[in-house]
């Protein structure tokens, strides 16, 4: 399975600015049109539930006629589900939660599922296996930064594109790449390509664990670039 992410950075590490539940951009709709490239690479799309509602919307890459199944993860449940994105009745959806009990229907159109996920570190092993059992091959993560670290503390993180955008957001409490967590063991990056678009800086890096001697049980799902 091929797990890729897609970010963008501002130079003093933030991905937004502080306390907002709406989108605000930090980059160009040149970042944007990269995204959705990269959306029509993946038949499955994870993302958390701060991003959610601050776009909860379906994220469309170029290809319309291709319905990549939508992954939320979220711990309260606290997702309107008026938004559209529940509303498009053609998108599979799934949302992960380890609330209990998330076995009722809730709100929630008849469309969406509810997975009861365990906590700790066993949490991203059970998203993985109901990933792989759906047919997922090519999984897109779009943040937010405690679902990047999440995935890259397990192993799991193949690829990261990041778009470097030159501002500053100059606030302490504004969320960081990572969730502002650390990393038991962080992995090296490799530069696989780079490519200045006007002010910004479009990255590509491949993650390697075994560097660090990372004896991961979860290498039957990772396929090497």
């Amino acid at each position: 399975m091929r797990i890729f992410a897609c970010m963008a950075s501002s130079l003093d590490g933030k991905i937004g600015p502080a306390s907002t539940r709406h989108f605000a951009a930090i980059t160009s709709r040149y970042d944007m049109e990269h995204l959705k490239s990269l959306r029509d690479e993946a038949d499955g799309i994870l993302f958390g539930a701060s991003t959610f509602r601050a776009w909860p919307k379906v994220h469309l890459g170029h290809n319309r006629s291709k319905s990549p199944h939508h992954f939320i993860m979220s711990h309260s449940l606290d997702l309107d589900p008026n938004t559209p994105l529940f509303q498009a009745l053609e998108i599979p959806i799934t949302i992960f939660s380890d609330s209990t009990p998330v076995t009722s229907r809730q709100t929630f159109p008849k469309h969406v599922e509810l997975v009861h996920i365990p906590e700790g570190p066993d949490q991203i092993i059970f998203i993985m296996n109901y990933l792989k059992e759906r047919g997922i091959n090519s999984l897109l993560i779009e943040g937010g930064g405690q679902i990047l670290h999440h995935f890259i503390e397990a192993g799991f993180l193949q690829e990261l594109y990041l778009t470097l955008a030159p501002v500053l957001i100059g606030q302490l409490s504004a969320p960081g790449l990572l969730g502002d967590q650390t990393l038991t063991r962080p992995p090296e990056f490799s530069l696989l390509s780079s490519q200045q678009i006007e002010n910004e800086l479009y990255l590509h890096f491949k993650l390697n664990y075994s560097a660090i001697g990372f004896n991961t049980k979860f290498d039957g799902f990772a396929k090497s670039i």
